[in-house]
């Protein structure tokens, strides 16, 4: 085989890596700060500000320190964890964070007299928040996610530190083989570039959907 084909092989086989990362990552901690909001929304002060002081702590650390933390600490420990997914831990503590945020914004947009009216006619809070307010909050916070998701996909980038063979740590093994720096470089940040438009335009069009509405 070629070089050239050698070299688009281990590209695609690390673009797909890093949208592994992306896809795991992105629905779990989508999941979790959907379930951060609705437990901090149930109005119980211990657990509002546990969920604060953690939203605090991973908005605040820097991500490539959580990367390190959960490969090298899971190796200290004398787990015997995988880079990707030590790096899909790391992402989904710190993404989680960002979506309780969003989420949390968004509910303030939903008119505070449902809930209300919930409570009149008895609805039980968790029929109220699965069947009324998550299909608001959802419509409401459906920009602000992608808008996020892109960032987290540029952040998969910090992954190749501990050699996840995702696209950067592609880029980084062909210009240590003699590759031409710059080359790669431009390629690696190509496809970055091309699947972050994908995502803004889904998050221009999810925003227009909203404001018209």
């Amino acid at each position: 085989m070629s070089d050239l084909g050698q070299t688009l092989i281990l590209y695609l086989q690390g673009t797909l890596q890093a949208l592994i990362l992306l896809v795991v990552s992105g629905v779990l901690s989508v999941l979790i700060g959907l379930c951060f909001m609705v437990v901090d929304l149930a109005g119980h002060k211990i657990t509002s500000f546990i969920l604060h002081i953690y939203s605090w702590l991973a908005q605040t650390t820097p991500p490539l320190i959580l990367l390190f933390l959960a490969f090298y600490g899971s190796t200290w420990a004398g787990w015997n964890v995988s880079p990707i997914v030590a790096a899909i831990v790391a992402f989904t503590f710190f993404a989680a964070a960002y979506y309780y945020e969003i989420f949390r914004a968004a509910y303030e947009g939903v008119p505070p007299g449902q809930a209300e009216a919930a409570r009149a006619l008895g609805i039980p809070y968790f029929s109220f928040v699965r069947s009324i307010l998550l299909p608001q909050v959802l419509r409401i916070a459906s920009g602000p996610l992608i808008g996020r998701t892109t960032v987290l996909f540029k952040e998969t980038s910090l992954a190749s530190a501990i050699s996840t063979g995702e696209i950067m740590s592609v880029a980084n093994g062909r210009i240590y083989a003699g590759g031409n720096p710059l080359v790669h470089v431009l390629i690696a940040g190509a496809i970055y570039a091309a699947i972050n438009i994908a995502l803004i335009r889904i998050e221009r069009r999810l925003s227009a959907k909203v404001t018209y509405k």
